[in-house]
């Protein structure tokens, strides 16, 4: 059997590079590309696809492979309208297929070590949270597809943020406030700060006009406070753990950096390819993602 990946633009190029097995392409402009049309393709032969594709053309597509047995893969976000929200939910429950929309960076391992602490509840009652993500795509996103959604960076980078709450968390906000939003170098949000106070007090900002690629996050408790600044992919990744000292003083504080290639790509390509033999799909988190992104805007 083979595997299929359906646009070939950055994060198609990206999935190839992970694909121990054969695969198929497609793309209507790519001339490098095996097909131009899915029409085309014989996905008999197609077991596992990757749908790299800007969001218009997400649903058709997604419908055809499931209706055909075949596992999916599809870059965030997966936003819906809720006729087709009912659609896809009524194909999962009668085929047997997988559709996972992929959020690589719960694989990062300063992340995933930030749960393992978060779960053992070494930092007590959380009091506090910020997150920040960061880049500097903004002038290729200009007279680009996402730069005619208002809300692009929240669908692009915002969905992250959120993944990764819920990742640490095991919750999502059910109400935010936007703290702040601006239209610098685009007609649309080309940075955006958002927050929510349930359970405790928690900030999420983005933004397209960071000119260092930048991810960093503080996450305060009662019992010491976990930093986290930058992703591998950029590295070097610093984690730092602080104990905090009674009643006040300098903490006891472990740190530990990594230098390595981005591994959350080849992680999660394994992960896909585990979870399709058992027929999982995350589809109802991207369904409570959509709401929080209703509640953002």
């Amino acid at each position: 059997m083979l595997n299929l990946v359906i646009g070939l633009g950055v994060q198609g190029n990206k999935r190839i590079k992970f694909l121990k097995e054969k695969y198929l392409t497609v793309d209507p402009i790519k001339k490098i590309a095996d097909y131009q049309k899915l029409s085309d393709v014989p996905l008999k032969e197609v077991s596992h696809a990757y749908v790299c594709t800007p969001e218009k053309q997400k649903f058709k597509i997604i419908k055809k492979l499931l209706n055909n047995n075949i596992h999916v893969l599809v870059e965030k976000p997966l936003i819906f309208k809720k006729e087709e929200d009912k659609e896809i939910l009524k194909i999962l429950k009668v085929k047997k297929s997988t559709l996972y929309t992929a959020y690589n960076h719960r694989f990062e391992p300063h992340i995933v070590k930030a749960k393992k602490i978060l779960d053992k509840s070494e930092l007590g009652k959380i009091y506090y949270v910020n997150i920040y993500y960061g880049n500097g795509t903004a002038q290729l996103w200009k007279n680009n597809w996402r730069e005619k959604n208002l809300y692009s960076i929240i669908n692009d980078l915002g969905v992250h943020l959120l993944d990764i709450f819920d990742f640490w968390f095991k919750f999502y906000p059910k109400k935010f406030l936007t703290t702040a939003r601006a239209k610098n170098e685009l007609k649309c949000f080309d940075f955006f700060s958002f927050s929510s106070k349930e359970k405790f007090l928690c900030n999420f900002s983005t933004s397209i006009i960071n000119w260092r690629n930048t991810f960093r996050a503080d996450i305060i408790g009662t019992k010491g406070s976990l930093h986290i600044d930058c992703l591998c992919k950029w590295g070097p990744s610093i984690l730092t753990l602080r104990k905090r000292k009674f009643p006040s003083g300098k903490p006891l504080e472990r740190i530990k950096t990594i230098k390595k290639n981005d591994p959350t790509w080849n992680l999660e390509e394994k992960y896909f390819k585990k979870i399709s033999k058992k027929n999982i799909t995350n589809f109802k988190n991207d369904l409570t993602i959509k709401q929080c992104i209703e509640s953002i805007k």
